[in-house]
């Protein structure tokens, strides 16, 4: 007696529709992309409780013939490739034949069609044609989906609230309409339009609706490629981020996928201007030789797969690196867009006399701004003035300065090594754009000018900048020149950690460091690399062993990052230190000489900038806007 037997025709339907239809939003995905290859220019979709009543999907496409609308419930039947040779050169979104027999094996699917011709009406229940009649309707496609689930009561009952469930539809059709903005998507959910696209073919437009005015406002356009691979699209500014990776959306030949590769890529680039755990807002579609990517490799079709993934990688990383660059990433308030009017520099700027503001404290040298072509090279680290002349002989001589400060104010002593020499690189770089030292709010805050505007500066957000990259500069090459410690570094793990720890000794050995085992339980390190002198060697140890514990291969460099952003955080400025105009000259002069003047290490802005036209509407001065 045999055992194996063939499925029937709708236990078969069943089970490719656990593949395909997963939730409400995949019959809309399925749907919607089938309107898509039949060239519609408009698709609307009316959603009934997030999906589980009814769904309803529109189009002004090419709609079927009566024979195509009987023969596109049948699996694996498709008119957008004939062979297995079509495989690799795919330019559609669909392509296998499963989706309309799958949709219709778990509901009640109802289709009306037409070519401009003849129109076709045929419904189906639960995956058996229950009427099939020529209608009288306009050119092109509506499909209407209810009861889904309804035959499975497996599936039903693992669906998630109404809430839930439309917000993975809206969610869906917002990645169509970046995917396709020359079509215009219209959605509605119980009656109310949600959602809405005008279908220009503008994507900046379509971020617009998606994320708002003032987020498109902050986007980059980007454009960017090889014979190969092309990739353009969207990238938000530093000071426009999200808590999540969702907001980074790739596009391959116009196909939403969710390519993780490419998106760590997007991320890894602005991991230097971000804070942990705040990612860009992207749009990328990358678009390349259909032979070069595998877009098969998933049931649902959000994944696919290179052929030269690295060489991708490559170019998006450059791409987006010059881009980023090559735009002021410097934080701004208010309204930035084209038609804000000009308004003309304050007084301060046509008076290279002026006299230094009443904030700075009273003894405080008097600096003069310069007229602008005055320092167009910038002054040398303390050659602001004779005054900060003297102060670095007193660095020389003494080893520490103490900045006088009011009475009421305790006085704020730092040594040369830590703040004074880290604050330039050893060969020093032109600044970026001159920024006029003005004051200084609450021994925190210095703000400055020049003819763009106000600049409001985080001292101590800008002195971290500053020192990290001196550091950073500093420590450019591991260096693995030892030098022994006068008190050895005592750890205390499990014994299964210290056999773990033994088996990868080797790759603590390739960064200097060896641990000595005291005890069952103990371990010593007795010399460092001399890199690690300035840091804390317990803590950087302790992490890069746990780092191992758990499984995975340490990051080094990422770890030295982390160890001089750490340093360079300690060696800085704190709140409550005042400063003359000199010294904050000295700050604003060498915070534009660094590679990345717009945030300190950890993310955070370490300038805001405020336009004249925004200061003009703090004050209502601004009419007709």
């Amino acid at each position: 007696m045999t055992k194996i037997h063939q499925l029937s025709e709708a236990t078969a339907n069943k089970i490719a529709a656990g593949e395909v239809v997963e939730r409400p939003s995949s019959v809309i995905k399925e749907l919607c992309e089938n309107s898509i290859d039949a060239h519609a220019t408009h698709i609307t979709i009316e959603v009934f409780q997030g999906g589980s009543e009814k769904m309803i999907v529109t189009d002004d496409g090419d709609g079927m013939s009566h024979d195509d609308a009987l023969m596109c419930f049948q699996r694996h039947a498709t008119s957008k490739i004939t062979d297995d040779s079509d495989l690799f050169n795919i330019m559609t979104l669909g392509f296998r034949g499963e989706a309309m027999p799958s949709i219709a094996a778990v509901s009640v699917m109802t289709l009306e069609t037409s070519d401009g011709e003849e129109g076709s009406e045929i419904v189906c229940r639960f995956g058996k044609r229950d009427k099939a009649q020529y209608i009288d309707c306009a050119k092109g496609t509506k499909i209407t989906v209810a009861r889904i689930f309804q035959n499975v009561p497996a599936r039903l009952k693992y669906m998630k609230s109404v809430n839930a469930e439309f917000a993975a539809i809206y969610t869906l059709i917002e990645h169509l309409a970046l995917s396709h903005p020359d079509i215009a998507f219209t959605l509605f959910h119980d009656d109310r339009e949600i959602f809405r696209t005008n279908g220009h073919g503008n994507l900046l437009e379509v971020i617009a609706s998606i994320y708002g005015m003032k987020v498109a406002r902050r986007m980059i356009e980007v454009s960017f490629g090889t014979e190969e691979f092309m990739v353009r699209g969207y990238v938000s500014k530093i000071d426009t981020t999200r808590a999540s990776k969702s907001h980074i959306v790739t596009l391959v030949n116009g196909r939403y996928v969710r390519h993780m590769r490419t998106i760590n890529t997007i991320n890894e680039v602005y991991r230097p201007y971000l804070a942990d755990k705040r990612y860009p807002i992207a749009v990328l579609n990358i678009i390349v030789d259909p032979y070069l990517v595998d877009v098969n490799v998933h049931p649902a079709k959000l994944e696919v797969r290179f052929s030269k993934e690295n060489v991708l990688n490559d170019i998006i990383t450059e791409g987006l690196k010059d881009a980023l660059t090559g735009t002021d990433l410097t934080y701004q308030t208010g309204y930035q867009g084209k038609g804000a009017p000009a308004f003309t520099p304050s007084a301060l700027h046509e008076a290279s006399d002026a006299p230094a503001p009443a904030f700075v404290r009273e003894d405080a040298p008097v600096w003069n701004a310069p007229k602008k072509d005055a320092y167009e090279d910038g002054p040398t680290l303390f050659e602001v003035n004779e005054e900060q002349k003297k102060r670095e002989e007193a660095f020389r001589q003494e080893g520490s300065a103490t900045f006088q400060t009011d009475d009421h104010v305790t006085k704020d002593k730092y040594t040369r090594d830590d703040h004074a020499q880290s604050a330039a690189a050893p060969v020093l770089k032109p600044i970026k754009e001159k920024i006029y030292a003005r004051g200084q709010v609450r021994g925190t805050y210095l703000f400055g000018e020049n003819d763009k505007g106000m600049y409001l500066i985080d001292q101590h957000a800008a002195q971290e900048r500053i020192n990290y990259e001196y550091f950073r500069d500093k420590y450019a090459r591991l260096d693995l020149t030892m030098q022994d410690l006068i008190v050895p570094v005592t750890l205390e793990y499990t014994e299964s950690e210290m056999m773990t720890l033994a088996e990868h000794q080797d790759v603590l050995d390739n960064v200097g460091i060896h641990l000595e085992r005291m005890g069952p339980t103990t371990c010593a390190v007795r010399a460092l690399p001399v890199w690690m002198r300035d840091i804390d060697p317990q803590i950087f140890i302790d992490e890069m062993i746990q780092t191992i514990l758990a499984g995975d291969v340490p990051d080094v460099v990422k770890m030295q990052d982390h160890a001089i952003a750490t340093l360079a955080c300690k060696a800085s400025l704190k709140a409550n230190t005042y400063l003359n105009l000199s010294d904050i000259q000295t700050i604003l002069d060498n915070l534009m000489r660094c590679d990345n003047p717009y945030v300190c290490p950890h993310g955070r802005p370490t300038l805001i900038f405020y336009s004249d036209y925004d200061l003009e509407k703090l004050f209502q001065r601004v009419v007709n806007e």
